[in-house]
């Protein structure tokens, strides 16, 4: 009986700090809503607000008769293309060996291999020929990658160069280490990697 109070307790606290946030969001005060009367806008700890202040970015002209805080996308032309489709995602690991290229090579199949896009021929002009693949990797900081084996995973389509590779995945631990599987150390290698397909 107690456990399910606290429980309803906790969810009425939790409804009552989204209905403030939400509330914050629209620029709803106390003296523009009578509702509201009464509630404070809660403080944001410091550690939040120089975060916020780093990741924001300056706006450009061509963002001036935009809605302040409209979701913008980065057009085709950055990857080369005209057109974007669709994007996969993958994640790949090397668990023994602490190799890179093989965790990439795996987060590209891992991106790939679970679809079937019959209608590629009507959707690209000139099919398969010219489709586009822009391949962007996370592989751990201080991890190379043999590209050329990336790249071999894809059965068709042009790959824009270059292949993007920025520091990210994860480097995890094993909790083992094999020296007869290559093993320096118990690094769990953890590489991601994002597909856009268009033309």
């Amino acid at each position: 009986m107690f456990a399910s109070l606290q429980l309803t307790a906790n969810v009425c606290v939790v409804a009552a700090a989204a209905r403030a946030a939400a509330a914050s969001l629209r620029g709803v005060t106390a003296k523009s809503h009578p509702a509201s009367a009464g509630w404070r806008a809660p403080s944001v700890p410091p550690a939040a607000r120089a975060f916020a202040s780093t990741t924001r970015t300056a706006a450009t002209p061509a963002d001036a008769g935009a809605d302040e805080g409209a979701p913008t996308a980065s057009p085709p032309s950055e990857m080369g293309m005209t057109q974007v489709l669709f994007v996969e995602c993958g994640m790949g690991a090397d668990q023994h060996g602490q190799d890179a290229t093989k965790a990439a090579v795996r987060a590209c199949r891992n991106a790939i291999e679970f679809n079937s896009i019959p209608s590629i021929r009507a959707v690209v002009p000139g099919g398969y020929d010219n489709m586009k693949l822009h391949i962007h990797l996370g592989v751990p900081a201080g991890h190379e990658v043999d590209l050329e084996s990336v790249k071999a995973v894809f059965p068709y389509g042009r790959i824009i160069e270059p292949v993007r590779v920025d520091a990210g995945g994860l480097l995890a631990k094993s909790g083992i280490a094999i020296a007869e599987m290559g093993d320096v150390n118990d690094d769990f290698v953890i590489a991601v990697a994002a597909v856009t397909v268009g033309y």
